[in-house]
């Protein structure tokens, strides 16, 4: 093979990129004429900007409770463990026999949710020591009742069957989905007065919506905290008196609306 050949085709190799560059650079800069539209239009945006404005919504409602959970426990005690689970036990019988055959409530509204059984202690002051004197066991439960008329009735007659200790009534809905729909509708009602109202003062006008953001949504129960160490006295022949109120339940959401 030649030298000159390979001279020449040395010399090719290094033309062919310099010419690919020198195209490139005339494209960018415009050279050749019909180049220059392509180089403005990259430094130009026709996409404009859209004018918008944020806004926070609140809705909220109060309304009826329809369920109530009562908490109660049986407490009872005995110088053994064994004699006080045994003591318990035979008390918890009466609040089902209560609940089950004459309340006739389901299953699923009858919850266990604590049982133990536990020493007691006596102190003696001038040495520090202590030592055993008995066992507690307490078995607590949850009751859901939809008959909140009669609740007082229900907390008087738990007492008299074995109840001993009654931690207080919480007023609820089962409705929650229902009324969140509600809370967001007076929500997007709320947001939207906003938006028109800071529109208006900025002289704009409100157009579409963007996006819409819900921030969270609460409800609030009514806790009735009643606490009895035992059976109230029946002698005056009244049921005990609970007001259920009314729940309130709340909503937040963002909206970002379109302005011209």
């Amino acid at each position: 093979m030649s030298k000159s050949w390979i001279e020449r085709r040395r010399n090719l190799l290094i033309v062919v990129p310099a010419l690919a560059i020198a195209i490139g650079v005339g494209a960018l800069t415009g050279v050749g004429g019909s180049g220059k539209n392509a180089v403005y239009a990259l430094g130009e945006s026709n996409v404009q900007q859209k004018s918008t404005i944020t806004v926070n919504g609140k809705g909220e409602l109060q309304a009826a409770p329809d369920v109530a959970i009562v908490n109660v426990a049986v407490e009872t005690r005995a110088l053994t463990a064994k004699e006080a689970q045994s003591k318990n036990a035979v008390e918890f019988a009466g609040i089902k026999k209560l609940l089950f055959d004459t309340y006739k409530m389901a299953s699923k509204d009858v919850q266990t949710v604590g049982f133990y059984v536990q020493p007691e202690y006596t102190y003696n002051n001038t040495d520090g020591t202590s030592k055993v004197k008995g066992y507690l066991a307490t078995h607590s439960l949850q009751i859901k009742t939809r008959d909140l008329d009669g609740i007082g009735k229900l907390l008087d007659a738990l007492s008299v069957s074995g109840a001993n200790r009654i931690d207080g009534v919480q007023f609820d809905t089962e409705k929650q989905d229902e009324y969140e729909l509600q809370t967001l509708d007076k929500a997007m009602a709320n947001a939207k007065a906003k938006a028109q109202a800071l529109a208006k003062a900025a002289g704009k006008q409100l157009k579409d919506v963007i996006t819409i953001s819900q921030n969270g949504v609460s409800s609030t129960p009514i806790f009735n905290q009643r606490n009895l160490a035992a059976a109230p006295d029946k002698s005056g022949g009244m049921d005990t008196s609970v007001e259920t109120g009314q729940i309130t339940l709340s909503t937040d959401i963002t909206v970002v609306y379109e302005m011209q």
